[in-house]
């Protein structure tokens, strides 16, 4: 805490702008701005999932899909079955527990809107997953969840930065992923 973890993410995904240098995803110099970014691959997800990290007033289906809206689009129209469709296989997918995906995020628990916020940046199809403080506030089997999560992910090839107050949780994720 204090080692300026949380502010090194938010200038890699461009929320926050450096006083020098520039990021480089795959050999290519991006904007720094986070539509930038989410173009390059890069998916950010908040410590602060209340504040900044969903829209607490919206749908679990428009948390998932906002950064990722053009593959429901049609001539412009919101193709909401597809939405729909999509937003129940990534909540089948990360088992997360709601009555369907209109309803609003604010009435899920603290692990399911962390689930909703993961399963944003991977429907956004990131490559480089940013995870700050992924497991704060939520209960022991949702953190197992989100360990196993990022262990698959990591075996499939995508890259993870994830920054933890908590030592023994980083060494649970780096376990489950098989580094060390």
């Amino acid at each position: 805490v204090g080692a300026g973890r949380t502010e090194t993410l938010r200038q890699l995904f461009g929320l926050d702008h450096p006083h020098a240098g520039h990021v480089t995803v795959n050999e290519r110099r991006t904007a720094a701005n986070p539509a930038a970014r989410i173009r390059a691959g890069l998916g950010f997800v908040s410590e602060d999932r209340k504040g900044e990290g969903l829209a607490q007033s919206m749908s679990i289906a428009d948390n998932l899909t906002l950064s990722n809206l053009r593959s429901y689009t049609r001539c412009g129209l919101l193709q909401l079955n597809k939405r729909r469709a999509a937003t129940l296989s990534w909540m089948e997918r990360l088992n997360v527990k709601a009555r369907d995906p209109e309803q609003t995020i604010s009435h899920l628990s603290g692990g399911n809107q962390q689930k909703i916020a993961i399963a944003r940046v991977l429907h956004q199809q990131a490559d480089i997953l940013l995870l700050d403080e992924p497991t704060r506030g939520i209960d022991v089997g949702t953190k197992a969840e989100i360990y196993r999560l990022v262990g698959e992910l990591a075996a499939r090839g995508r890259s993870i930065v994830f920054v933890s107050s908590y030592l023994p949780e980083l060494m649970a994720v780096c376990d489950t992923i098989g580094v060390m």
